[in-house]
């Protein structure tokens, strides 16, 4: 019976390609939500760098970049060895133009996954960085 029922969903699924997607607004309310969540946490624990930069995740969805630099920013205030935070800053700041310091985090992503040894992430940088070079020469 669970399988007939998991091939009838999978089945409905292929045939209305319209199942599990949500609108726009619907969307943007559920971001809005989670970004007051993160505020309301990050109130609640000001030293938690980890949900600084998930409140910039939530900003950078809502294409709110500025914000999300902050969020950031402090999020790597708090803890300089944050290289996903670095990772991230570099991007957002490439998204608004800021060449210089989309490279100067980038390359610190880059040594502190060096650092930690997680080598798929220094070749992900290191992609990164190659069209950064190009792009801000």
């Amino acid at each position: 019976m669970i399988i007939f029922s998991t091939i009838l969903w999978v089945t409905s699924a292929i045939v209305s390609p319209t199942l599990g997607e949500i609108e726009f607004d619907h969307f943007r309310q559920l971001k809005k939500q989670e970004i007051k969540e993160h505020l309301r946490l990050v109130q609640d624990d000001p030293l938690d760098a980890v949900e600084y930069f998930n409140l910039g995740l939530a900003y950078m969805a809502m294409g709110l970049h500025r914000q999300e630099i902050d969020s950031y920013l402090e999020a790597i205030r708090l803890d300089s060895s944050y290289p996903k935070a670095h990772f991230n800053l570099a991007i957002a700041y490439d998204i608004i133009k800021y060449g210089r310091e989309a490279l100067d985090h980038a390359r610190k992503a880059e040594v502190l996954y060096d650092i930690k040894k997680k080598h798929r992430k220094v070749r992900k940088i290191r992609r990164l960085l190659n069209i950064l070079n190009e792009k801000y020469k």
